[in-house]
């Protein structure tokens, strides 16, 4: 009797329901956490970074990097094998940073001239932001030798960063580029600017470099004109 008055209940539309609904719940919370690990690693690559340039790689350990994180040591190795993994990662990282940079000048629709300018000021602010972030780091790497492969792959992202400057220095050169290494001319802009922006730093003047001066000094010894 009290059967008969029952709603009759689709058992098998209820378990697909649930179904789905336990699978969408699930998907959600490995997006959550994949989103978190995410913002952790970003965080690591980040100080470390910065504490790689600041004290070179021998002087930076993993204990250091997990105290400034706010993590555990033990943590790390959820995202890296070991210190020279995250060297890599962190340099890398900033690598990539540069060359977003970058990339947003050059697509932008404006003349060669103010594109190179654009790129000189954006490279130098970049410098003061990760405080020479990459020739301090390399010249302290301790096994260069046995890191071959990682080091071939960062040369490979410099020579990509230094193929983008290319073309625009052709166009703010015009027909005087014809004859000239044109690869080399971009080695020798961004290492003057290094060998500037290290005078300034190491000698804590980088509060007094005003980016867009500097870029017209270096564009104007650049063109000649």
């Amino acid at each position: 009797m009290y059967l008969d008055n029952c709603v009759d209940i689709d058992f098998g539309a209820s378990y697909y329901f649930l179904r789905s609904w336990l699978i969408k719940a699930g998907q959600n919370y490995m997006k959550k956490t994949k989103d978190i690990q995410n913002v952790t690693k970003d965080k690591i690559l980040e100080v470390s970074g910065k504490l790689f340039v600041r004290h070179s790689y021998r002087g930076v350990s993993l204990s250091m990097i997990a105290e400034r994180v706010g993590i555990r040591k033990a943590s790390l190795y959820y995202y890296f094998k070991n210190k020279e993994d995250l060297y890599f990662a962190a340099v890398e990282k900033m690598f990539e940073e540069l060359d977003f940079e970058m990339e947003k000048i050059i697509n932008k629709d404006i003349d060669a001239d103010k594109k190179m300018k654009g790129l000189i000021v954006t490279y130098i602010d970049f410098s003061l932001k990760k405080e020479k972030f990459i020739r301090a780091v390399i010249q302290n790497f301790p096994t260069r030798k046995k890191q071959k492969k990682r080091f071939d792959e960062l040369t490979k992202k410099r020579e990509a960063i230094i193929g983008k400057v290319k073309p625009v220095l052709r166009d703010c050169l015009k027909k005087k580029a014809n004859g000239i290494d044109l690869e080399m001319m971009a080695c020798i802009v961004m290492g003057g600017i290094n060998l500037i922006m290290e005078d300034l730093i190491y000698n804590d003047n980088k509060d007094s470099v005003n980016s867009r001066e500097l870029a017209k000094k270096v564009f104007a010894i650049m063109v000649k004109r």
